[in-house]
């Protein structure tokens, strides 16, 4: 299992070190959703959105996928999206 950074992603989005990012608020929403907030200098600059594992049809189990969603800013127009293997550990703060 690799450990996948999720702060530095994001910080690397905004053009900024991952040291300016805090973690403003994680919420999960059941099993399958974990959204995070980064805030910069008291500001929410971020939202990141994990879901899953997504299991495809015909994937065995521990071979599925995370979806990640950034959002960066307050609207919904500079959306970045990746997926990560199921086995790395997602890492926010």
């Amino acid at each position: 299992m690799s450990k996948w950074d999720a702060r530095g992603w994001v910080a690397g989005l905004l053009g900024q070190d991952p040291g300016e990012l805090a973690v403003r608020s994680i919420d999960r929403y059941g099993e399958s959703e974990t959204q995070v907030r980064y805030e910069h200098a008291g500001v929410v600059v971020a939202r990141l959105t994990v879901t899953g594992p997504v299991h495809p049809f015909m994937t065995a189990e521990g071979q599925g996928h995370w979806e990640l969603k950034a959002q960066i800013g307050s609207g919904t127009q500079d959306v970045h999206l990746i997926e990560l293997p199921e086995t790395d550990e997602i890492v926010y703060g």
